[in-house]
């Protein structure tokens, strides 16, 4: 049997992963600003709603730089055709920015030669989950607020958040923060599921994150519509509020 919080992470993997791949032609990609793309994919339920997942391709040069993939293996593999198709450019390689369904295509992308790059964690927990495994380890980022490049990319572990592993990326030519899961969408009125991350530790690096990007033109969420830098102050709310509603379940013992 997988015990708790492990037991919860896989069975909202799995799900994610089998009901993308149910509808895994829906997979958007839109043009949010000269070499970079908006890919969305869905999850259905089975009430018919639709829950949007999110990611980025960057030009980089002559080839692309995929950051998470899309949800489930058959939604990846269109996600590439459709890459390809739109913009006759090759995926150089990819990253992955937690162990959750953004790495659901990994093994796809590694069949195309695709080098799939994550936090050293990611790729551990993903091995402990037995979840596809990215196999390349992003150096340098063992500190919380550290940074590493992945080609013109900055990418940024701030520390546990909505997953102990997430990680965002700045785009410093675009002013362009991609938040991924950490970062909530403006329609969100919850911060969604805990189960593998840290609450207090969140505020914290919603704070950091908002006076270290405070510039950003455009924010993206790891689910939903892209904003603005408000995105950041709106997930600190709902995270807040979650901490309220936590302490008030177990108040602290003096």
């Amino acid at each position: 049997m997988i015990p708790g919080k492990l037991g919860l992470v896989l069975l909202i993997f799995w799900s994610c992963a089998s009901a993308s791949e149910q509808r895994g032609d829906e997979i958007l990609l839109r043009e949010l600003m000269p070499g970079v793309w908006l890919h969305t994919s869905f999850y259905s339920y089975p009430s018919g709603a639709q829950y949007p997942s999110n990611g980025l391709l960057v030009r980089d040069g002559e080839s692309l730089t995929l950051i998470d993939t899309a949800w489930g293996e058959l939604a990846t593999q269109r996600l590439l055709e459709k890459i390809d198709a739109d913009t006759g450019l090759p995926v150089a390689r990819a990253l992955v920015t937690h162990a959750h369904g953004g790495l659901a295509g990994t093994d796809v992308l590694k069949a195309h030669g695709i080098p799939v790059y994550a936090h050293p964690r990611t790729v551990g927990l993903a091995a402990e989950m037995g979840l596809p495994v990215p196999d390349r380890k992003l150096s340098g980022l063992g500190q919380e607020g550290s940074m590493a490049a992945l080609g013109k990319l900055q990418v940024y572990y701030p520390g546990p958040a909505h997953a102990t592993d997430n990680l965002m990326v700045w785009m410093p030519e675009q002013q362009l923060l991609y938040g991924g899961c950490a970062v909530r969408e403006m329609a969100a009125r919850s911060i969604g599921n805990t189960a593998p991350g840290d609450i207090r530790s969140w505020r914290e690096v919603m704070e950091e994150t908002g006076t270290r990007y405070g510039a950003a033109r455009l924010v993206v969420p790891g689910h939903g519509k892209p904003g603005g830098v408000g995105l950041l102050s709106h997930t600190a709310a709902l995270i807040n509020v979650a901490l309220e509603e936590q302490d008030n379940r177990h108040p602290r013992q003096n």
